[in-house]
């Protein structure tokens, strides 16, 4: 989800630069706190990567680590759309309207977490990441499981998998299919109404 090299090499140039700062700070004494002013160093920047970047930065303003630093736009906040299953109700033998939902996605500086809600049953991601193709394409990859609130004789719990493209031309989309351990499959058609989660 990040360009990993640049991502390293910053950190290691700014223990680097902690590192000679505080050994001119202490006379450039070559003795046995030198050792100190190493994990000294060390640790400020540790501090710096998880306190100060990935709680506060991050969480403030994501919007300008992409491209340079993010391969993909933020993404995070809460999205509004609508599910078309391919399931055929035994009663009708049809298959059934397009189904209003929402989703939720935590997006971390290097995690993603993803949950589902429709009127009769809600789904968490185990497993989500951002997928880039040759071509550049983006898409958001998760394996979930999922739970009914009701009818659950027609709608058992079950595992399944969603992948939805990143479309960014202005607005950001989510586009894509699902599949389920009850084998049914269905298309997935989302757009963010908010960069905020519920749950900030």
């Amino acid at each position: 989800m990040y360009n990993d090299k640049m991502y390293w090499r910053f950190w290691l140039l700014l223990v680097v630069g902690i590192f000679f700062l505080l050994w001119a700070f202490k006379g450039f004494n070559f003795d046995s706190s030198i050792i100190v002013t190493a994990l000294s160093a060390g640790g400020i920047t540790l501090f710096i990567e998880k306190i100060v970047f990935k709680l506060l930065i991050w969480k403030c303003c994501p919007d300008i680590f992409y491209p340079w630093l993010s391969n993909i736009p933020y993404i995070g906040g809460q999205w509004e759309g609508e599910i078309q299953s391919d399931f055929i109700f035994p009663d009708t033998g049809k298959i059934g309207e397009p189904i209003p939902a929402k989703i939720e996605i935590r997006h971390d500086f290097d995690k993603i977490c993803v949950t589902l809600e429709t009127g009769s049953s809600y789904s968490s991601s185990y497993v989500s990441d951002v997928w880039i193709d040759e071509s550049k394409r983006k898409y958001l990859c998760y394996t979930y499981y999922n739970d009914a609130d009701e009818n659950r004789d027609t709608n058992p719990n079950h595992d399944g998998s969603a992948k939805l493209r990143v479309i960014d031309n202005g607005e950001l989309k989510l586009v894509g299919h699902y599949f389920t351990g009850r084998k049914t499959t269905g298309k997935m058609t989302f757009k963010r109404i908010s960069k905020k989660n519920s749950r900030a």
